[in-house]
Formats: C-alpha cells, structure tokens, sequence
C-alpha cells in the first residue's frame, strides 16, 4: 500500500507517518504534500494506492483538491481528515469524492483501523 499524507502540519506528517509503519510495516508512505495543490501534483506523479488528506490547508483545502485528485489519481483511496467534527464537514467530503473521513482528535488510536474498515468498504460513523 503507497500512501500520500497531505497536511500543512509537519508535526501531524510525522505522527501520520509514524502511526502507519509502526501499526502496517507493510504500507510504505510513498509522498507527502504541504497543500492541496502540492496533492494534486504528488498524487499524479506517485499514483498512491491511499491519499490522507487535510480538509483544511492554505492555497488549496482539502475540499477543493479532492475532486483533482480524484481525476489524478482515479484508483487511490482518498481518506478526509480534520479536527473538525460532525456531520457537516463528515457530509461534504463525501459530497467530494472522499471514500471515508477520519477526525484528527482520534488519529492516535483510530488512524489505522479506520483505514482498514474504509478500505474494506464498511462505512465510518
């Protein structure tokens, strides 16, 4: 599993990045990105099979690159996530293109099972 992590957050980067290959040794983080247009451009070049992406970046958010990305790189799981909560934000990524959406606030003990049940295709709540 290639995974792209975009967030303007160096600190979350690396916590994401930790999170993965201590939890999935298996799954290589093959890119990150600062913003949503460096996520467009990342995930064209790298094709990444699961892109985890910031809802809210400057010079792009994450709501808008989605669909881009979605077109980039058509195959790649694209996985919201954000340190806002509720239905709302949960519902526009959706709206979007995203295939599940994930809260910052849980990251620490939800990151990967999270990805595991969006990418075995049970909806997160």
């Amino acid at each position: 599993m290639r995974v792209l992590i975009v967030d303007d957050s160096d600190e979350l980067r690396s916590l994401v990045e930790i999170l993965l290959t201590q939890q999935h040794p298996g799954w290589l983080v093959a890119g990150a990105a600062v913003d949503g247009r460096d996520a467009v451009q990342k995930a064209h070049e790298l094709q990444p099979d699961l892109v985890l992406l910031d809802a809210s970046m400057p010079v792009m958010d994450g709501l808008t690159a989605l669909p881009h990305i979605r077109r980039s790189a058509p195959r790649a799981a694209v996985v919201m996530l954000s340190a806002f909560t509720g239905r709302r934000m949960r519902q526009a990524a959706t709206d979007a293109g995203a295939t599940g959406f994930i809260e910052k606030a849980r990251l620490v003990d939800e990151l990967v099972p999270s990805i595991e049940r969006i990418l075995a295709g049970v909806p997160n709540a």
